[in-house]
């Protein structure tokens, strides 16, 4: 190959690199068409159903409602709520959505994880129901996991999937029960 021929290649080759991923960024990003597809989207988050790529478009959906932009159509209504924890983002849904037979109106965020944030304590019953064991934290025995499964996502990166429900002392009264998408390195 001549070096002019080369000198004209690799800048094209090394342009189609970078936009292939770009695209698959923007497609997984997509707005969400309805309400329907929303609810069951976060039903699927919620139950660790969902694909990291999954959680992460509607994490992303999210980040506008947390910063209070405008958000998309289907998440009208939905609210950021002040919260005294620190290490937790809540948001209020007008829509309840289900999970393991408890509604909920309330996600919480934190780390890597989405939870419904349901009235009572339904810790120990939920952790029977979905056979879930000690965390393995020594300060963490609130919090009950379950690993689900391990998603390969490329250059030796993975998602660990882990069911998780939890009470916390900031939250008297609530159980938190949903999906942490932890990215291992």
């Amino acid at each position: 190959m001549t070096r002019s021929l080369y000198r004209l290649i690799t800048p094209a080759l090394l342009a189609m690199a970078l936009a292939l991923p770009l695209a698959a960024v923007a497609e997984d990003d997509a707005p969400y068409k309805d309400k329907a597809e929303l609810q069951a989207e976060l039903t699927k988050v919620l139950t660790c159903q969902a694909s990291r790529a999954e959680y992460m478009r509607f994490a992303s959906a999210l980040t506008d409602v947390y910063y209070d932009k405008p958000a998309q159509p289907v998440l009208a209504g939905w609210k950021k709520v002040e919260d005294a924890n620190a290490f937790v983002a809540m948001i209020d849904m007008p829509e309840p959505v289900t999970v393991y037979g408890h509604t909920s109106r309330q996600l919480m965020l934190a780390g890597q994880g989405m939870l419904a944030v349901v009235d009572g304590d339904h810790a120990d019953a939920l952790a029977k129901q979905l056979k879930l064991g000690a965390g393995g934290e020594p300060l963490a025995g609130h919090i009950r996991v379950r690993d689900v499964r391990t998603e390969a996502l490329g250059d030796g990166i993975e998602a660990k999937i882990v069911q998780t429900v939890s009470t916390i002392t900031t939250h008297p009264g609530k159980t938190m029960v949903g999906c942490e998408y932890r990215v291992n390195y």
